[in-house]
């Protein structure tokens, strides 16, 4: 696997797949893909300057509510 790319491979192991099994990685990828994008820039706390998600009220990290926008 050393001069493959990860798209390669990924056809590679696509085509040993049946038409049900694609469909169901798809959708997967496609639902991760959607929880896991953001809408908007993450928020930064400014007491410990962790990232936060953007619709975060408060520090996951230390609590402290974090300003408006």
């Amino acid at each position: 696997m050393c001069g493959m790319s990860v798209v390669s491979v990924v056809i590679a192991a696509a085509t040993s797949l049946d038409d049900r099994q694609l469909l169901f990685i798809t959708v997967v990828a496609v639902i991760v893909f959607l929880a896991t994008s953001t809408r908007g820039a993450p928020r930064r706390c400014r007491r410990c300057r962790e990232l936060n998600r953007p619709q975060a009220v408060f520090c996951a990290q230390c609590g402290v509510r974090l300003r408006s926008r």
